[in-house]
């Protein structure tokens, strides 16, 4: 099942929303649904594979139990492959590739436009995608250390950064 996200409004505003930038940065939903008259958006279930349709780089997330529930923000795609044929981490891994974002992809002066209906997988056994989902699952944990790592340094050179400036830590 392949749904475009767009938010939906609630009575109350309630309601995580997964935006584009939650997706783009590996962390969980940041956006809310905008008050006003009850809509039905799209909302995200464990094992779902979302990808931005905007931007260059090649990006796919399969939704974790955190994520679930969450409504799909725009410029997003939901991918809900069916578990007893296709495996979410394949799925989402291949997806990534760079060559097959390149060919579903259409390129506009200044921006891409990510056409999910034109990107391909091979055609493998379940047991066969489940090992490749290993792997891309293994990957993107690692990816997430990574992200992780980063913020870690740059809180740790701010911190220097202010602690030399006010004086509770000397440049000897």
């Amino acid at each position: 099942m392949l749904r475009a996200g767009g938010v939906g409004a609630s009575p109350d505003g309630g309601g995580p929303v997964l935006t584009e930038h939650d997706v783009l940065a590996g962390t969980g939903p940041s956006g809310t649904l905008p008050e006003g008259p009850a809509e039905d958006p799209v909302r995200t279930e464990a094992g779902d594979v979302v990808v931005p349709v905007l931007g260059g780089g090649s990006v796919a997330r399969v939704v974790d139990e955190a994520t679930a529930g969450a409504a799909l923000g725009r410029n997003l795609h939901l991918l809900r492959p069916d578990p007893a044929a296709l495996d979410p981490w394949f799925l989402a891994g291949f997806l990534r590739g760079t060559a097959n974002h390149r060919q579903a992809s259409s390129y506009a002066s200044t921006s891409t436009r990510l056409d999910v209906r034109r990107l391909q997988l091979p055609r493998l056994p379940l047991a066969e995608q489940q090992q490749y989902g290993g792997r891309f699952r293994d990957l993107a944990r690692f990816e997430d250390a990574l992200r992780t790592a980063g913020r870690l340094g740059e809180q740790l050179v701010q911190g220097l950064y202010d602690g030399l400036t006010d004086g509770t830590v000397t440049p000897e």
